[in-house]
């Protein structure tokens, strides 16, 4: 077996589709032996992981998932904590068990998940977490408060895992996807979905939404030897999206006639 994880135990959370699927994939492709921990049941699907269905919205679980993990692979080498849930909502609308379930998921699943591995990595020479936080970490899209507030959480508790744990040889990093179309929400779009994703290009100087295998290729640099002097950082991959905006959009560079994943 070759590549640049070959033989290494990886945790991937959210693993069942979109961005998860694609960051599973790419470890498979180097040669990772690979636990896919998801709340859906197809994740038993991805062919050549261990699957292991989870709500890591449940106190324990998180902790109780890397530990299964661990039974199965022997060394943990590489977590990603990659598994979230979005609500939408008007700020003004959002309710308590909205704001608990998020927290629940996006923050204190990736913090305890992270505390077990880390545990153990420190016990067996080392490893690599790589949590998958979002470009509205930085700036706020609405109407997604409490996503955006939980995914600014998840740089925070990165940064605290690198400075604490660097000394037994733990590397923490965040990967921040910008506007990334998975192959689900492609084919769920409706006309107007597909139109209001034309207009949100505009705002990305690349001139096209990102696809889910760049923000893989992210994670597992991140994740790599490559990186081995890279610790308590983001990695924004936004297609330059938050580099800036232009003052008039009248004067901003025309959209190509054909954009990939939502024009025919």
């Amino acid at each position: 077996m070759s590549g640049r994880f070959a033989g290494r135990g990886v945790v991937v959370t959210g693993a069942a589709r979109g961005i998860g699927r694609a960051i599973v994939d790419a470890f498979l492709a180097e040669g990772a032996r690979v636990v896919a921990v998801d709340i859906l049941p197809s994740v038993s699907d991805v062919p050549g992981v261990e699957p292991l269905v989870v709500d890591l919205s449940e106190p324990g679980a998180a902790a109780a998932a890397v530990a299964r993990a661990a039974e199965v692979l022997g060394r943990i080498d590489v977590v990603v904590n990659n598994a979230a849930v979005m609500p939408d909502g008007p700020i003004l609308d959002v309710t308590e068990e909205e704001w608990d379930r998020t927290f629940a998921v996006n923050v204190r699943a990736v913090f305890f998940a992270s505390q077990a591995a880390g545990r153990h990595m420190a016990e067996h020479g080392g490893g690599a977490i790589v949590n998958v936080s979002s470009a509205n970490a930085v700036r706020s899209e609405s109407p997604e408060a409490p996503y955006n507030a939980s995914k600014a959480a998840v740089i925070a508790i990165t940064r605290s895992f690198a400075h604490e744990l660097g000394h037994l040889g733990v590397r923490a990093n965040c990967v921040a996807p910008g506007e990334t179309l998975t192959p689900e929400e492609a084919a769920e779009m409706s006309a107007a979905d597909r139109a209001a994703e034309r207009e949100y290009v505009r705002r990305i100087p690349l001139r096209r939404l990102g696809r889910p295998a760049e923000q893989a290729a992210a994670v597992l640099f991140l994740a790599s030897d490559e990186a081995a002097f890279v610790s308590g950082e983001t990695l924004v991959v936004d297609g330059g999206e938050l580099s800036g905006d232009w003052f008039d959009r009248s004067a901003a560079p025309p959209l190509p006639d054909r954009i990939a994943g939502l024009d025919p």
